[in-house]
């Protein structure tokens, strides 16, 4: 800092990995301030640990002067914080004060007095407020001001300070850090396990580059052990036998009301890093109004304990849940815990219900079911706006079945399974509904075993096979199928076993079509058809499971050459389908009209092409993955075999890129037909 009287600023960090995006930010705010005549005030903010001082520090020591006179202060955690007046009687004697005014007003003139027309640089660490910041001003336009602070106050906004948000080291940085200074890095693998164990949060990470150092022998891997093993993995973070990385989150605690120290502490039973207001009223229980919960949360945010991510979306560091886990398990009673959680699962099944009523009208079981909870939204852009939440809420959904198996709430957990079938297939996400329904299934059994009710068992057999059917597990497909057709059979509501019955006859057919089974998949599609008509079968149902049985049936009729009966299902499918608000069936109508006229010959090519450009366009506004490389790659094949190569190469490519995310069997036996030229 060139031209400064004597540096009074703290040394610049010994191990420091560049952060270029807050370094580059604030470089180009101090030339703005500068520029205008304007007095620069910066607050570096963050979660505690994440390294606001160094590099708050290492920016202070990059400013160009001249500065008449540097001055810093450290103005400590709040058990022990000074005062505005404590930093007055240490800055004024470095101003040529020798006798200090007798009251803080008088000190805060005199201040003001001597500063005014100097060129200072102001270094004030863990400052407690914006006002009290802003008593500690320099009195001079040209002077720049540097802070750290704990909280995200709002005071910095209403003063006019620039806010730089410290955040989280980047894997790669965290990896830096980590081995800074050390000759043999170790394994990659190892290392990001243990960046990633320590949060990417530097504090914790210098602390693990003591213990590699001084612990381990720079036995990374060994290190990344004990650390996964950790019962309490904060109380690895100590140095000297001091809990330093807790130690900071306990001094941010502290400052909190009770209120909102039971909530933080709640928050460390939600299962996922990131959640939304409702999920932490549902924690608090409903005696708590929302307003309350979101005041509660923006303290908790000003505290730095939680990072705000969006609108009413709120994320808590993995190190930070553990201290709340700690304090959760010290100060709340199991009995009001257990009920947390199940509130908690209660909310996100309400949630995905209450979306998956949007998505599709199919008839569902389950007591969530039973008309108590309604569609999330209505009319013109319902489907848009449930798939969205469902999308945005989906890691939580599927912890959330975690939570439920685990604390044994086995009537929500095959339920929050249930509610999400429509969701997972829509959006081709057929690894999280094995996943999912594969928790379900032992949750669906307890219930049926308790309660005599096949019918929770017989849905998860159904859903896992649906799954299983669309990454290729035939054989595993088919005995889910068989099973769930089985356990229809013993349920002596014969309106629900015929219904059920019919719908796994289709689907065994699919999966014989998929085997190049044609006749016996027909054959099982007419059985199908015969139940639909069977006196038993709800009338209320019937048409709707007649369009599908149309939309699914018509490729294989004409796989064994009935393409008139294969077309007129196909157009009943899409006339039906187009009316409701199952887009997504509508779109693999019109897809499967296509494939059949594509199949019909010549006479029909010019139609097959327009309808699987129709369907196309269906598929990608609906994010159907899978169904949108299937229609390219037979409109691929028939525009090439019409006399449009290019066209058709382009679309066969852009089905075997899709095709590589959800279908490797087929991007395989595509890329090698693309290759063969």
């Amino acid at each position: 800092m060139s031209g400064s009287s004597g540096s009074g600023l703290m040394p610049p960090p010994r191990m420091f990995v560049d952060r270029e995006p807050e370094r580059d930010s604030f470089v180009l705010e101090v030339a703005a301030a500068r520029e205008t005549g304007e007095q620069g005030v910066f607050v570096f903010t963050g979660l505690p640990g994440v390294g606001k001082t160094s590099l708050a520090l290492w920016c202070a020591h990059q400013l160009e002067g001249p500065f008449d006179i540097v001055l810093c202060v450290s103005m400590g955690a709040s058990s022990q914080a000074l005062s505005v007046e404590d930093a007055l009687t240490i800055f004024l004697p470095q101003l040529g004060v020798e006798s200090l005014p007798p009251t803080g007003a008088g000190m805060l003139a005199t201040y003001r007095a001597k500063t005014a027309g100097l060129q200072i640089l102001l270094f004030a660490d863990d400052i407690e407020s914006a006002a009290q910041l802003n008593e500690l001003l320099p009195a001079s336009a040209g002077s720049v001001v540097i802070a750290t602070s704990r909280r995200r106050s709002e005071g910095f906004e209403e003063y006019g300070f620039t806010t730089v948000s410290v955040g989280l080291f980047d894997l790669a940085s965290a990896k830096q850090l980590l081995t800074y200074g050390m000759d043999d890095a170790g394994a990659e693998e190892d290392l990001a396990a243990v960046a990633e164990l320590c949060g990417r949060l530097p504090l914790a990470l210098r602390v693990a580059r003591a213990h590699l150092r001084t612990r381990h022998g720079g036995r990374v891997a060994a290190y990344a052990e004990r650390l996964r093993a950790a019962k309490a993995l904060l109380a690895e973070f100590t140095i000297d036998g001091e809990r330093v990385v807790e130690a900071v989150y306990e001094v941010s605690y502290q400052d909190l009301k009770e209120p909102e120290q039971r909530l933080y502490r709640l928050l460390s039973l939600h299962p996922g890093d990131q959640f939304g207001v409702e999920a932490a009223a549902a924690l608090l229980g409903p005696e708590h109004p929302v307003a309350e919960v979101e005041d509660a949360l923006r303290a908790l945010v000003r505290a730095s304990l939680l990072t705000d991510v969006g609108p009413g979306r709120y994320e808590l560091h993995s190190l930070v849940r553990q201290h709340a886990a700690a304090l959760a398990g010290k100060d709340e009673n199991a009995a009001e815990l257990w009920e947390a959680v199940r509130r908690l699962v209660d909310f996100y099944l309400d949630f995905a219900v209450a979306r998956e009523l949007v998505l599709s009208t199919r008839v569902r079981w389950g007591e969530r079911f039973d008309g108590r909870i309604a569609p999330a939204y209505q009319g013109a852009g319902a489907w848009d706006r449930a798939v969205a939440d469902l999308e945005r809420e989906r890691p939580n959904l599927r912890r959330a079945v975690r939570v439920a198996v685990d604390e044994r709430f086995f009537d929500l957990a095959w339920q929050l399974c249930e509610a999400l079938v429509t969701f997972y297939f829509q959006r081709d996400l057929y690894a999280d509904a094995i996943a999912v329904h594969g928790l379900g299934l032992p949750a669906a059994e307890d219930v049926s075993g308790r309660t005599g009710d096949r019918r929770p068992q017989l849905r998860m057999h159904a859903e896992l096979g649906t799954a299983y059917f669309m990454v290729h597990e035939h054989e595993t497909a088919l005995r889910h199928f068989e099973t769930s057709a089985a356990l229809a059979e013993q349920i002596d509501d014969a309106e629900v076993s015929v219904v059920h019955r019919a719908k796994m006859t289709v689907w065994t057919a699919l999966v014989h079509r998929r085997l190049g089974h044609a006749e016996v998949a027909v054959a099982a599609a007419e059985r199908s058809r015969a139940l639909i008509a069977d006196p038993r079968f709800p009338a209320a149902l019937r048409a709707r499971e007649n369009a599908l049985l149309d939309m699914n049936s018509g490729p294989m009729l004409a796989e064994v050459g009935r393409f008139e009966e294969a077309l007129a299902v196909g157009r009943r499918a899409v006339a039906y389908l187009a009316e409701g608000t199952e887009q997504h069936n509508h779109a693999k109508a019109v897809a499967n009209l296509g494939e059949s006229l594509a199949l019909a010959g010549e006479a029909h090519r010019d139609e097959a092409v327009g309808v699987l450009r129709e369907a196309l366009a269906l598929e990608r506004a609906r994010g159907l993955g899978w169904w949108e490389a299937h229609t390219s790659e037979l409109l691929g094949d028939l525009l090439t075999r019409g006399g449009r190569p290019d066209e058709g190469r382009n679309l066969l490519e852009h089905a075997q890129r899709l095709f590589e995310e959800h279908d490797l069997q087929r991007a395989a036996a595509l890329r090698a037909r693309l290759d063969r030229g």
